[in-house]
C-alpha cells in the first residue's frame, strides 16, 4: 500500500499551490489543478489504493496517469508531433546486464528495460554505438510506438525522449521543461515528470549524454544523472544513449559505482 505522506508529496507535485492539499482522516482529499477543484476519496485494502472519483472507482495509479496528469493527451500530442523524419529499419541489439547477456531487435530490448523496473533501485541503462549508428532515430521510433501503444491500452507506461545534441541546454531539467513547451502541454512540471517516472508511468530517455559530458565535464555529466536519480528515490526506469568512446560495457562498472556513490 502507498504511504499517505508518499500521496500528499505526488499531488504536491501536481498542484497549483504545493500548500494546499487537504486529506481528510476519513479519505477526501481536495486541492487545485489548473485553476480546477478535484476532489475525490481515497481508501486502500489488501489489493492496493483505490480512488473514488466521479462515481468512478479506479487503481491509484491509473488515477494519477488519466485524471491527473492526463497522459493519454500527452501520448496523443507525442505521436502528433514527435515522429521520425528517417526510415526506421530495426536491428539486432544486444543487452548487457550484471547477471546476463542477451541479443534481440532494439525495439523489443528497450520494451523490455522499460517494462520491467527493478524491485529495488532504480534501473538506468545505456544505449551505445558508434556515432551514425542509429541511436536517436531507435529512441525516437520507440517514442512514437510507446505513445501508441499507450493509447491503444497495449501498454501502460511512455517513453520520452530527450534530445541534448546540439543544445545550449545543459541542465537536465531545463531540457525537460523545454521540451513540455515544445509540446505545448500545459500542467506538467518538472516535480510533476519525476513523480511520473517514479510510479514507472513514464520512462525518460536522454539522448546525447555525451555531448552533456564534453560540454560540463564527465564526472559532472555523471554527477548530473545521479542527482535525478536521487530524486527518483531509488524507484523508476531511465535510459541515457551516448557515443560508444564515451561509455562502453567495460567502463560499465566504474560508472556504475561512481552513480551509486553519488545517492
Amino acid at each position: 500500500m502507498i504511504k499517505i505522506k508518499d500521496i500528499l508529496s505526488d499531488l504536491q507535485s501536481f498542484a497549483d499551490d504545493e500548500k494546499d492539499i487537504i486529506i481528510e482522516p476519513d479519505g477526501n482529499v481536495i486541492f487545485t489543478r489548473l485553476g480546477n477543484i478535484i476532489s475525490f476519496k481515497l481508501y486502500q485494502n489488501y489489493s492496493g489504493t483505490f480512488i473514488e472519483y466521479n462515481g468512478t472507482q479506479l487503481p491509484y495509479k491509473t488515477f494519477l496517469a488519466k485524471e491527473i496528469a492526463r497522459l493519454d493527451l500527452l501520448a496523443a500530442r507525442i505521436v502528433e508531433k514527435r515522429h521520425n523524419i528517417e526510415p526506421f529499419i530495426d536491428a539486432n541489439s544486444r543487452l548487457n546486464t550484471y547477471s546476463y547477456k542477451i541479443e534481440g531487435e532494439g525495439l523489443s530490448l528497450l520494451e523490455k528495460e522499460g517494462a520491467n523496473p527493478l524491485v529495488f533501485g532504480t534501473k538506468v541503462t545505456f544505449v551505445t554505438a558508434d556515432a551514425g549508428h542509429g541511436k536517436t532515430v531507435l529512441l525516437r521510433e520507440f517514442q512514437k510506438r510507446q505513445a501508441e501503444s499507450y493509447l491503444t491500452g497495449s501498454s501502460n507506461f511512455l517513453f520520452w525522449h530527450i534530445d541534448l545534441q546540439g543544445r545550449d541546454l545543459v541542465r537536465l531539467n531545463e531540457a525537460i521543461m523545454y521540451d513540455l513547451g515544445e509540446l505545448r502541454f500545459p500542467g506538467l512540471y518538472y516535480s510533476s515528470i519525476i513523480t511520473l517516472i517514479k510510479h514507472n508511468l513514464i520512462v525518460l530517455g536522454i539522448d546525447g549524454f555525451d555531448e552533456l559530458a564534453a560540454e560540463v565535464g564527465g564526472e559532472m555529466a555523471l554527477g548530473s544523472l545521479s542527482s535525478l536519480v536521487a530524486l527518483m528515490e531509488g524507484q523508476g526506469v531511465l535510459i541515457a544513449a551516448s557515443r560508444r568512446t564515451f561509455f562502453n560495457t567495460q567502463d560499465y562498472i566504474k560508472r556504475t559505482k561512481f552513480l551509486q556513490s553519488k545517492i
